[in-house]
């Protein structure tokens, strides 16, 4: 849960909300960010993947498969700062694309915010294409 902190600071919808709106709900965008991930181990453990470097844990990456699409979705994927550049998440992304393909799905789905300027570089490089963008709004009733 500390790579959730430290590889989703500055690049997760809650925290831009936070920073604009403040605390909205009694916990941080840190602790909803882990209950979802937490929810993922919980429910999809088998869809988890975990990189390691020298027994320690490097990445994460929570995927979804959509038998119904035959669409895997990298639904969270985090690297820790000391191992980003290092090839960690490139070999992490593609353990999730193996994954996908050993359950039989055609595609693969993955999303990031705008201002994650590392992943929509390294997205492309690894053959994904952009297909739209989603504008999220907030305010306050």
């Amino acid at each position: 849960m500390d790579i959730t902190d430290r590889g989703f600071a500055g690049f997760c919808l809650d925290e831009n909300v936070e920073k604009l709106f403040g605390d909205i709900s009694g916990t941080s965008w840190q602790s909803r960010k882990k209950k979802a991930i937490q929810y993922d181990l919980d429910h999809r453990p088998d869809d988890t993947l975990i990189a390691e470097v020298d027994g320690e844990v490097a990445a994460y990456a929570c995927t979804r498969l959509y038998q119904g699409r035959s669409v895997g979705h990298v639904a969270n994927m985090a690297v820790a700062p000391e191992y980003q550049g290092e090839g960690v998440g490139k070999a992490l992304l593609n353990a999730a694309l193996k994954h996908f393909k050993q359950n039989g799905m055609d595609y693969a789905r993955i999303e990031t915010l705008e201002q994650n300027y590392k992943a929509k570089k390294f997205y492309p490089k690894a053959g994904f294409k952009e297909v739209g963008k989603r504008i999220y709004y907030f305010r306050e009733l």
